[in-house]
């Protein structure tokens, strides 16, 4: 990848990920970097600009980054990094002057606004500023406020809002900035990307082999496929199954595989290894953890057991690497320098899912719900014994079954049950696992919970009740996105 990109610098929040993947769909690359990083790292990945997104208002102008205003390249500050890059210049704040309110916005003369003439926006938040020295306003309202303002002599713009996505201005401003601003070609695609990957991919594997970590989902299926186009018979498609998995799951995989890729999967039994692994573990992370160390135990000895398939291929996508914080030079100095192929590592989760689809995966498995690395793992609560993973599977199944054949599904993007580690009370005055059901549609990068009809709910908590043992109350989990996450753990 050359340097024709934007770099995304995160000050917390989704604001960053919404704003990359808005520039990749203009097609312009961008990859995204924790306001964490070393400045040396801004340097030595040189892009042509930097667009920050996030943080907190009225966060203190310390958290800011001020080092990456002094690098030489354009940049752009949206929302509540807008206040805070003001501030760490030296702004003289004079409050809050418009909250949650439509205004009159009126341009001036700026290359970010090319194309566009004055129209009404809704604000979140403007706040008034005494501008520091070599600023000026490049928008203004009726009533004289600037929610945006920029430093022509070194490319820095500010603006108190978002491009958001549903506004006809925002994908303008966007390419603007990095068209006009920063000099970038509109050249990302998938198609691009792929042919790349798949270029590394056979220089990476020469005349060796690989062996591809499937699960089922769309991730690793769409490495499989591009392994395949890369390599052709150079590689082994292995399950590892860790007793971790949903009612059902190992043999849909294994035919998915078969009957609609062509490719034949190797399962391996590891479930009572990682049983052994979780024991007396309680904490999620702790959970995580123990998961994925042994699954990687387990592919290592598959792996030197071959001898001739040094390479492991995993499905790891741009999302996994965002939360891992490993979106940094050392995970980058790791991969270039190790064995492990990750042929989708910089894509978004809707990007693999296109890509899937052109490589000509099912729709079951382009569509596949997200599921956890961890499996059930982290949505057993508290210790992982075989009896609540039995009970969590048939839970999980009763609930699916029901929600499919109500129809309820295609408007859902999640729905699992959780076994959780509390007891109640039940009419046999006896006490059962209280088991949680989850479903959630999404909206952007956040969700709400799914509104199920009660009767739907009803013949779950009936069922799930009358069939499944060591179960002895059903609850409904109403979380949105503001106050939790998807999961449990």
């Amino acid at each position: 990848m050359t340097n024709d990109f934007i770099l995304v610098l995160d000050l917390g929040g989704p604001e960053a990920i919404q704003m990359a993947r808005k520039l990749r769909c203009q097609h312009y690359y961008t990859e995204i970097i924790s306001r964490r990083a070393d400045i040396g790292l801004f340097r030595r990945k040189s892009p042509r600009g930097i667009l920050i997104a996030g943080g907190e208002d009225g966060a203190a102008a310390s958290a800011f980054p001020r080092a990456v205003l002094s690098l030489g390249i354009p940049v752009l500050a949206l929302g509540g990094a807008a206040r805070m890059l003001a501030a760490a210049e030296g702004a003289q704040s004079e409050g809050v002057l418009l909250r949650e309110s439509a205004a009159q916005i009126t341009f001036q003369p700026c290359p970010l606004f090319d194309g566009l003439t004055g129209s009404d926006r809704y604000f979140t938040r403007v706040d008034g500023f005494a501008l520091p020295e070599g600023y000026q306003p490049i928008a203004t309202t009726l009533d004289g406020l600037v929610p945006a303002f920029a430093d022509f002599g070194r490319s820095l713009y500010a603006l108190q809002f978002y491009a958001e996505s549903n506004d006809p201005d925002g994908a303008t401003m966007l390419s603007n900035f990095a068209e006009k601003i920063c000099g970038c070609t509109p050249m990302w695609t998938l198609e691009n990307y792929v042919d790349e990957e798949l270029r590394f991919i056979r220089e990476r594997v020469g005349d060796k082999r690989a062996v591809v970590a499937v699960s089922g989902g769309v991730d690793s299926a769409a490495c499989a496929l591009l392994m395949r186009r890369a390599v052709g018979d150079a590689m082994t498609c292995v399950l590892v199954d860790n007793g971790l998995l949903r009612e059902g799951e190992t043999d849909r995989v294994l035919n998915t595989y078969k009957y609609d890729l062509g490719l034949d999967v190797t399962r391996i039994d590891a479930g009572r290894r990682f049983l052994d692994r979780l024991k007396g573990l309680t904490e999620p992370l702790e959970k995580h953890r123990a998961v994925h160390d042994e699954f990687i135990n387990v592919l290592s000895e598959y792996t030197a057991s071959r001898g001739d398939a040094p390479f492991l291929v995993k499905g790891t996508i741009y999302s996994d690497l965002l939360a891992s914080g490993a979106s940094d030079e050392a995970y980058a100095r790791n991969f270039d320098s190790g064995l492990v192929l990750e042929p989708v590592r910089m894509l978004f989760k809707d990007e693999v899912r296109q890509v899937g689809q052109a490589l000509g995966l099912p729709e079951s498995v382009v569509g596949r719900q997200p599921f956890p690395a961890p499996g059930l793992a982290v949505r057993c609560c508290g210790e992982v014994t075989e009896g609540k993973l039995e009970a969590l599977r048939k839970a999980d199944g009763i609930l699916r079954e029901v929600i499919l054949e109500a129809g309820q599904g295609k408007r859902l993007s999640q729905y699992f049950a959780v076994m959780t580690d509390t007891r109640a009370l039940t009419a046999q005055e006896g006490f059962g696992w209280v088991c949680a059901l989850r479903a959630v549609t999404e909206q952007g990068t956040g969700f709400t919970p799914g509104k199920l009809p009660y009767d739907l709910l009803d013949r779950v908590g009936e069922r799930i009740l009358g069939e499944v043992p060591g179960v002895g109350r059903v609850v409904y989990d109403i979380s949105g996105g503001a106050r939790g996450a998807v999961e449990w753990e």
